[in-house]
């Protein structure tokens, strides 16, 4: 708790927070869920990344003389980079080969260095990883640099104070940060809500390794969720987060490009597959949430632009 607040210190002077948390004019009315948006999309970088990215700055005990290195699909990278662009701190990025060309270049602009290496998140960190070490950088892995959880807590906490009774919060789920952050911040002020964790089925890892299920590190992930798509959990991270939770919801992939298009419609909101899973899930599990009080967390909202036409033609989802 005392940790939780001292990441609430190192952010009570930004402007943009608290983020948004709005009521669902459309989706929910039709879903019979009081369904609230947390808008994480609205924040300088567009993602709740920022939240922990500017922690780690100021709460690490990291030596970053050298500067730090990160590997991202594009969000944490781009919190990161802008966290250290603030605080006068070098920042590398190791990025997958075909990573969202608009993140990548939202970190190019605020000074950072950018490497492709790699097909997946995966072969990326492990190269970020190596070149940190050649150079004696800090390496800050994305789910395991605890300043990253603590700066998601700071987004369960406002929705504590937003003096509502949560009975759901979805989440989706990366590398793990953010759902160990809420889950942690409710466990502490608000036991009874059910944090559940939102795994798509094209990157379904994360999902087995929570649950303490076997999966193969090996098998390929394929999602339009590049924030989601994890191919090797950490595990030590994965067993903490599986304390925590209510459950981890597996959701079919072929929902999250109609969530999107039915997000734009219904609600005005545009954000990326990563954010969208959360309102496909409450599609999946309408019988569960009806009538009940549930917060989505949108995670971000860097859409691909190659998406854009898949989205717009896309129906929707069934509401």
């Amino acid at each position: 708790m005392e940790r939780m607040e001292s990441a609430r210190d190192v952010l009570k002077a930004e402007p943009w927070l608290p983020t948004p948390l709005l009521p669902s004019a459309g989706a929910g009315p039709r879903l019979g869920i009081d369904l609230w948006l947390k808008r994480e999309d609205c924040t300088p970088v567009g993602s709740f990344k920022l939240r922990g990215g500017l922690v780690a700055m100021a709460l690490s005990d990291d030596d970053l003389t050298s500067g730090v290195y990160g590997a991202s699909a594009g969000n944490y990278g781009l919190a990161v980079a802008e966290a250290g662009r603030r605080a006068g701190v070098t920042v590398t990025i190791v990025v997958p080969k075909g990573a969202n060309p608009s993140k990548v270049q939202r970190i190019l602009a605020t000074g950072a260095s950018v490497i492709e290496h790699g097909v997946d998140f995966d072969t990326a960190k492990d190269h970020a990883r190596a070149v940190a070490a050649d150079v004696g950088a800090a390496f800050w892995e994305d789910g395991v640099i605890e300043e990253m959880a603590l700066g998601a807590s700071t987004i369960g906490l406002e929705l504590i104070e937003s003096g509502m009774a949560w009975d759901w919060v979805l989440v989706p789920v990366g590398n793990g940060s953010l759902i160990k952050g809420i889950a942690s911040a409710f466990r502490t002020h608000s036991p009874a809500t059910k944090i559940i964790g939102l795994v798509s089925t094209g990157a379904p890892a994360m999902a087995a390794a929570i649950a303490g299920e076997a999966f193969d590190a090996d098998d390929p992930t394929d999602t339009q969720a590049d924030g989601l798509d994890v191919r090797v959990p950490i595990m030590p991270i994965s067993r903490e987060i599986g304390e925590l939770v209510e459950a981890v919801w597996l959701v079919p992939e072929d929902l999250l490009i109609p969530a999107v298009r039915s997000l734009i419609d219904l609600e005005q909101v545009m954000v990326e597959p990563s954010a969208a899973i959360t309102l496909a899930a409450c599609v999946t599990h309408s019988e569960q949430l009806t009538g009940a009080r549930v917060a989505l967390i949108l995670t971000g909202a860097h859409l691909r632009s190659s998406l854009l036409e898949t989205v717009s033609s896309s129906p929707g989802l069934k509401l």
